[in-house]
């Protein structure tokens, strides 16, 4: 038996016990990325490094075995700077964005491959709900949005970008009309806000609100709530469309008091009425300060975001939650050019979708123009949480090229992102382990280094027995299942 000490706490174990292992006992959680308990150790990432306190080196967790008393920290500032640049450098060959480029650009952060999948699919329910989520308006915006989202469309790169904002307008359009859209949920907190101002911003906040189960009033000033997206032309959003999103909102619980002037005193009144109020118009007050705003834009899907922002902060007051983490890592791939894009598009789509021009009349087909250039492990992913607990610097360490996107692999429902593996030898070491031939294999030396299948056999093949347990280790996204995918917040 040895004695060290992790973090200044003692622990007893048996000679030969991995440093990964005693910290456990400690109750002290190391990082890894090439680690699995039922497989041998493959020292391939280096996360996992800790510090002996006498020596000040920095030793691998997961793979040193303890035969003598050691004094380790496992979080001491030397480990998280070295852990950091550790991922920085693994982060330098990573070729696959966590986020798809159109979610990114979408000021009210909607994600749009996912809806596209469940449209293509057929599950517009499903698309619908996504839509009313994210957009809180998506069929008024599938009228009068300015689609920013379509500039960073990859396809266009290829013909056309795909039809985002037509697409979320029938998603909603399908459901919108019956009891299932914007349904109220199931309990009612017993905390109320208040809402001044029924422009997109205010109806977004609205929105949030209800949705997390608090009871809401809008008070706007007009004979009608809409604010500017009362003023339209018909020809941008026809009659009937706002009022139709406007009477799911009824329908879901949402109060609206139309015609009633907010000034300086009846909010001082509304302070003391409700738990959370919510300013998505002008009043300049004392009685304002520190209140939570929403700003109305020139451009609605801006103003959502404003109003989804503004609801979030009036939650963390409500609900008494800690204030929103940090924005996630966000790996983005960047331009695909125009030598790339061939290879890029590679297994992404159905060979027929491929040549298919822009048809929003035909929303499944529309869809099924998407690339997915979206992850599809965007939660689990451990090289993205990791980079995020670190604060790994984006292209800390790229040089002035990146890595030549590499083409998707799929085989039936199994997909490998070659671009997204960090070569840690997982898969390969699991299919070993399940008898799989030929499995998966290393190729080439140095940086060229891959991960691949050997002799070119077919994914389901080479992984017959261990598929599933190769996805389940694989720690991104880059060896997954098509139809088990995750949904960003």
């Amino acid at each position: 038996m040895v004695t060290l000490y992790i973090n200044g706490t003692p622990v007893t174990v048996l000679s030969g016990t991995t440093l990964l292992e005693a910290a456990e006992q400690a109750g002290a959680r190391i990082p890894t990325l090439c680690h699995a308990p039922e497989l041998s150790a493959q020292t391939s990432c280096m996360v996992c490094v800790v510090e002996e306190r006498s020596s000040g080196r920095l030793i691998p967790a997961c793979s040193f075995r303890v035969t003598a008393p050691m004094d380790i920290l496992t979080d001491s500032e030397t480990v998280h700077e070295a852990r950091r640049r550790i991922l920085e450098l693994l982060m330098s060959e990573h070729a696959g964005d966590c986020e798809a480029p159109c979610r990114r650009l979408c000021p009210a952060g909607l994600n749009i491959p996912l809806m596209l999948r469940y449209i293509a699919r057929g599950e517009e329910e499903k698309a619908a709900r996504l839509a009313a989520a994210d957009l809180a308006l998506p069929l008024t915006l599938g009228w009068v949005c300015h689609h920013p989202c379509e500039a960073g469309c990859r396809r266009k790169s290829h013909d056309e970008s795909v039809a985002i904002r037509e697409m979320h307008r029938y998603a909603a359009g399908q459901f919108l009309g019956g009891d299932k859209a914007y349904a109220p949920p199931e309990a009612d907190s017993d905390k109320r806000a208040a809402v001044v101002g029924s422009g997109p911003a205010g109806l977004a906040a609205a929105w949030v609100l209800r949705s997390r189960g608090v009871p809401v009033h809008v008070f706007e000033r007009d004979a009608l709530p809409g604010g500017m997206l009362r003023h339209y032309p018909e020809e941008e959003l026809p009659p009937g469309i706002l009022d139709q999103e406007l009477a799911a909102y009824t329908r879901a619980g949402i109060v609206f008091h139309c015609g009633t002037l907010i000034d300086a005193g009846s909010l001082s009144r509304l302070f003391q009425e409700y738990d959370a109020v919510v300013l998505a118009c002008t009043i300049e007050s004392d009685a304002a300060a520190g209140v939570q705003r929403a700003v109305e834009d020139k451009y609605p899907v801006r103003s959502v975001r404003s109003g989804k922002e503004a609801a979030m902060q009036a939650l963390v007051k409500l609900e008494g939650a800690p204030s929103p983490e940090k924005p996630p890592y966000d790996s983005q791939l960047g331009r695909v050019d125009e030598a790339e894009i061939q290879d890029y598009m590679k297994n992404r789509v159905p060979q027929e979708s491929l040549s298919r021009s822009r048809c929003p009349e035909s929303p499944k087909e529309e869809s099924g123009r998407c690339l997915h250039c979206d992850c599809h492990a965007p939660v689990s992913c451990k090289l993205r949480l990791y980079a995020t607990r670190y604060g790994a610097r984006p292209r800390a360490w790229r040089q002035s090229a990146r890595p030549l996107v590499p083409g998707l692999k799929r085989d039936g429902r199994l997909l490998f992102d070659t671009g997204k593996c960090i070569k840690c030898g997982l898969c390969i070491e699991m299919a070993k382990k399940k008898g799989d031939l030929p499995g998966m294999a290393f190729s080439g030396r140095g940086f060229d280094t891959i991960v691949t299948v050997p002799f070119d056999a077919p994914l389901l093949e080479a992984l017959a027995r261990s598929s599933e347990a190769c996805v389940a280790v694989c720690p991104t996204g880059a060896l997954v299942f098509d139809d088990q995918e995750e949904c960003s917040p």
